[in-house]
């Protein structure tokens, strides 16, 4: 059995809010089109389909839940699109044994209630943050409490990088250009985020806390001589 534990998804009812309140919603109409499947389940299951005993825990891909608006838009979006996971899961368990939450990161109150519903009540596995909330660290004490309660409920959290174009990668330029961004921007910013978990004393408070980082932890695995 083959188990994809960070598989990206658009639920229909989340992706058709989506268009309406993100920024540049013309543009992820664009992006899907070049994979349909993170919307399409005909078209995912078709490529599911070419590997023997493969299924996928499910999870959104970018952007964050909180570039769309304020705290109330963030929470109607992370309710929507856990609800709509977890549909999915009930739907077709044979295919998505599982699903990641996703919360609205800019309510600090909101975020720890969607977690605590989405895996009591909706049976979420664990909850995905990104590498930091609207350019702000995840240590920022608004957000740290999300940790006590992963240690709490024994669930691992999920780390995915958030970097987009308009962060340069020189002072004199308006934005990143030629993907860099993206290509080298996202692990980096992985390192970073998991560098600050590890010396704000995270893991010595909880060493048995669980993270998940994308794209096989950045830069760290490959730095150990530098960051051991």
């Amino acid at each position: 059995m083959k188990i994809d534990i960070f598989a990206h998804i658009f639920p229909k009812s989340y992706f058709d809010k989506m268009v309406k309140v993100a920024p540049g919603g013309k543009d992820m109409h664009k992006r899907v089109r070049n994979v349909p499947s993170i919307v399409d389940l005909d078209e995912r299951f078709r490529i599911m389909d070419r590997f023997d005993e493969y299924v996928q825990v499910i999870c959104l891909g970018s952007p964050p839940i909180e570039v769309f608006g304020p705290p109330s838009i963030s929470r109607e979006m992370a309710k929507l699109a856990n609800d709509g996971m977890a549909e999915l899961v009930r739907k077709h368990r044979d295919r998505f044994p599982g699903f990641i939450a996703s919360l609205p990161m800019n309510d600090p109150e909101g975020l720890l209630a969607e977690a605590e519903r989405a895996i009591k009540e909706l049976g979420a596995v664990g909850v995905q943050v990104f590498t930091n909330v609207l350019g702000r660290p995840l240590t920022r004490p608004e957000t740290m409490p999300l940790f006590d309660l992963m240690a709490k409920l024994d669930r691992p959290v999920w780390i995915h990088p958030a970097r987009g174009a308009d962060f340069p990668d020189y002072k004199e330029e308006p934005k990143s250009h030629y993907e860099i961004w993206w290509t080298f921007g996202w692990p980096y910013e992985t390192s970073v985020a998991m560098a600050h978990l590890v010396f704000s004393g995270l893991f010595d408070k909880y060493p048995e806390i669980k993270i998940i980082t994308h794209h096989l932890g950045g830069m760290i695995p490959y730095f150990e001589g530098r960051v051991g």
